[in-house]
């Protein structure tokens, strides 16, 4: 659709479907979009990076905002309408926004879209890879995080990335999905494997962070003669 508001994009690893309630539930919008999927070269979960990449690119001047879409997403009533008048009148530093979602299945929790906060973000990831992001913010930071070493915790990469670059988060909190959660998804895998990527992603992404506000003197102060230095937990 020429007129599109938004590229959603749902890249499909060998063997996937979209499934029956994302094709219905995503009907569900007024605003015009392009709706692209494909499937990968192969197994490995770091191509869904890489396809979203290349319809970024692809899509260059299609339209002013993206949302990546997983195949298995019940969209609540307009989300994307929701997503789209929030993100639309934004500020500048404002790249993306992200809305309420629960994991129903093998996996059962709920998330709310809580206001962006940079200490919150630097300790756990609260927001969805679905979320809607302006194409300009998301080539000005080189795109979606692609890195073998992760495969998973790739979206907290990217709003760290983000963060890195002045670029901000705001919630949507009128808008909401469900993902189905099943044993083969990246979301269900071994609390040992999370850890794991939660502490690369903690080394890679969250303490040079860190460093750098820091050496900025980024500070809370709380008191006339005793400034605090922002503290960030290694608990992870």
């Amino acid at each position: 659709d020429k007129n599109s508001k938004v590229i959603v994009i749902t890249p499909l690893l060998p063997g996937h479907k979209i499934s029956k309630e994302t094709k219905k539930t995503i009907q569900r919008n007024d605003i015009p979009f392009t709706w692209i999927h494909s499937i990968g070269e192969n197994n490995i979960p770091m191509n869904v990076s890489n396809g979203l990449n290349f319809y970024l690119k692809l899509m260059k001047g299609k339209a002013k905002y993206i949302l990546p879409l997983d195949r298995d997403i019940i969209l609540g009533r307009h989300m994307l309408d929701k997503m789209y008048k929030v993100i639309d009148k934004s500020g500048d530093r404002i790249a993306y926004t992200y809305t309420n979602f629960k994991f129903q299945g093998t996996v059962n929790v709920e998330f709310d879209a809580r206001p962006f906060e940079i200490e919150a973000l630097m300790t756990n990831n609260f927001i969805s890879s679905n979320s809607m992001m302006k194409i300009s913010a998301l080539n000005e930071v080189g795109g979606f995080v692609t890195d073998e070493r992760y495969k998973r915790l790739l979206d907290w990469c990217l709003w760290l990335k983000f963060l890195d670059n002045e670029y901000f988060g705001e919630p949507c909190t009128k808008a909401s999905f469900i993902a189905i959660s099943t044993e083969n998804d990246i979301s269900a895998g071994t609390v040992d494997d999370f850890h794991l990527k939660k502490r690369r992603v903690f080394n890679d992404f969250v303490k040079p962070l860190i460093a750098r506000f820091v050496e900025s003197e980024a500070i809370v102060d709380n008191s006339p003669g005793e400034p605090e230095v922002m503290s960030f937990s290694e608990e992870l």
